[in-house]
């Protein structure tokens, strides 16, 4: 009887330089062992162990003894698929392993303000815990109480000891000329601002221009018999009145500008002497009168 020949269909993989599928007809007494060391010689030389894996998912054993047949679904077939692999060293794992690793990375976290799951349960009291635990957290808050109270007073002493501290050290500091120096171009700048302001009320009240506000303010109260123009004054008593504006007056910036951008103009001013100018209209009536005399007397002697 002729023995049971097994075609063993070998699926290669690319880089052997092989053909994607071989036929390798075999004798189903050969014994694994020796199949797999005659498919080793047949193949090219490499460095990498290879693995001989059946369809049905068999992994054919190189120390094996079992014969060919032992690998077929039933004794009636003629046919072994075989895949040729190249075991790779490690892997990722599957999906599993990756959720399983996160599930204790989760777990081994604490879970914040997240409060006991048996809060709402009762004591042998008929309380609940959560009752309880509050009770007991507001009585050690109580008792804490008094030693922050203390502590945030003393923190406020100190602070408001630290300021009157600052205080007086920058004012010791001002008195003896250490620091808070006043600037000198600043000074400088200031006595200019003065003098400007000092020229232009002194260029005002030569001119004839300018209003009293004290005396249109007594006027306004009752004394409404002085005329606000008042008139030229002499030298001496404009310096004085001037240095009196200037002191008074927030406004200096403002009457030196409005005295350097208006034009030159002339104001005639007049001494009143109600007195004196009574006087003069009655002598000038007893002049017109005294010719009217005389032209009548001239007039009765021509008719005469």
């Amino acid at each position: 009887m002729a023995p049971h020949i097994i075609n063993v269909l070998l699926t290669s993989f690319p880089g052997l330089n092989l053909p994607p599928t071989l036929v390798v007809p075999t004798a189903a007494s050969v014994h694994t062992s020796d199949f797999i060391a005659d498919i080793a010689n047949r193949l090219p030389q490499i460095d990498t162990r290879l693995t001989f894996t059946t369809s049905s998912n068999k992994t054919l054993q190189r120390s094996s003894s079992a014969p060919l047949s032992s690998l077929l679904s039933s004794h009636h077939d003629s046919i072994l698929p075989v895949r040729l692999s190249v075991p790779l060293c490690g892997g990722k794992g599957g999906f599993g392993s990756q959720l399983r690793a996160a599930g204790g990375r989760m777990s081994s976290k604490k879970k914040k303000n997240v409060g006991d799951q048996n809060s709402s349960n009762r004591n042998l009291d008929g309380r609940r815990l959560r009752t309880v635990n509050e009770a007991k957290a507001l009585a050690e808050y109580l008792a804490l109480k008094p030693e922050m109270d203390k502590r945030e007073k003393e923190a406020r002493r100190k602070r408001w000891e630290q300021v009157v501290e600052l205080a007086e050290k920058r004012e010791e500091e001002i008195r003896n000329g250490n620091k808070g120096r006043v600037d000198g171009q600043w000074v400088e700048d200031k006595e200019e601002a003065g003098e400007r302001a000092r020229e232009a009320v002194k260029a005002a009240m030569a001119s004839g221009v300018y209003r009293d506000n004290l005396s249109y303010t007594r006027e306004s109260s009752g004394s409404l018999d002085q005329d606000p123009i008042q008139p030229k004054s002499e030298e001496g008593d404009g310096d004085k009145l001037a240095d009196a504006i200037i002191e008074k007056s927030p406004l200096l910036a403002s009457a030196t500008k409005a005295v350097s951008t208006s034009s030159s103009r002339t104001y005639y001013g007049f001494d009143v002497d109600d007195e004196f100018m009574s006087n003069d209209s009655e002598e000038e009536e007893e002049e017109e009168e005294e010719e009217f005399a005389d032209e009548e007397e001239k007039s009765n002697s021509t008719v005469s």
